[in-house]
């Protein structure tokens, strides 16, 4: 009983046991832990990197590209044939390229005439996004998905090289199927059109405009029988057309 606890055991007992102590008796092998830990850690990472756990891949762009302006050729023909003129004028395209995302952008403008008095003008805007390393999917449903009227209804915004240009709220967001993985058409108060779509990570959007004048004389147009002023002839809803176009464009930027 008064030998001690290290004859008790026996000299070396422990050690025999275990094996061979490490030089620094008494305390944890510090250095063979945090060696484990390094080790095991590393070849965590290296599995991780050969499944792909935790990276995004890559948006598919369903083979898009912006070798020419979305503008060009007949690629808005459906739109422009149910304009009331023959006369267009398509502003070049501002096309930028980068290593995440492709942007271009055109303006197609058109003046005609409708009824005796009144003129009409027409302005289209045109603006395509290539999403090379990000998802647009959450955005791009926030954005045109249905939302309340009023103040939170989503801005028919269309995106610039230099930014996001805003218009009215739209007061009308109505899916459209079949267009992509995800389509919107965006209608404001002034009845002005926005249709969008999602393709993988394309995003294609046409907006458009109409406008009456009066072309007559005084300024103004004169009263009707009720003393109200008069309004212009009634234009053909565009929405089939802003859909057989977007269409069109969709075939002609993904040859």
């Amino acid at each position: 009983m008064g030998d001690g606890p290290e004859n008790r055991w026996g000299a070396g007992a422990f050690a025999d046991t275990v094996g061979t102590a490490p030089a620094n008796r008494g305390g944890w092998p510090w250095r063979w832990v945090v060696g484990a830990v390094i080790a095991t850690s590393a070849a965590g990472a290296l599995v991780l990197h050969l499944t792909g756990y935790g990276q995004a891949s890559r948006p598919d762009l369903h083979h898009y590209t912006l070798s020419e302006s979305p503008c060009s050729g007949d690629n808005l023909k459906p739109l422009t044939d149910s304009f009331a003129t023959e006369h267009f004028a398509a502003a070049p395209a501002a096309i930028r390229t980068g290593p995440a995302l492709d942007l271009a952008q055109c303006t197609l403008d058109a003046q005609g005439s409708v009824g005796a008095k009144w003129a009409v003008l027409y302005n289209a805007v045109v603006t395509v996004q290539l999403h090379k390393k990000t998802d647009p999917a959450p955005e791009f449903d926030d954005l045109g998905g249905p939302h309340p009227l009023g103040q939170n209804a989503p801005w028919m915004a269309v995106v610039d090289p230099s930014g996001i240009v805003t218009s009215s709220r739209a007061q009308a967001s109505v899916p459209v199927p079949g267009l992509g993985d995800s389509a919107y058409l965006l209608t404001d108060d002034d009845g002005d059109e926005t249709l969008t779509v999602r393709h993988g990570g394309a995003v294609l959007t046409i907006a458009l405009s109409v406008a009456e004048q009066w072309s007559g004389p005084g300024g103004a147009p004169p009263p009707d029988a009720d003393g109200y002023p008069q309004k212009p002839p009634r234009l053909n809803a565009f929405r089939p057309a802003l859909v057989a176009t977007m269409r069109t464009l969709m075939t002609a930027l993904s040859r």
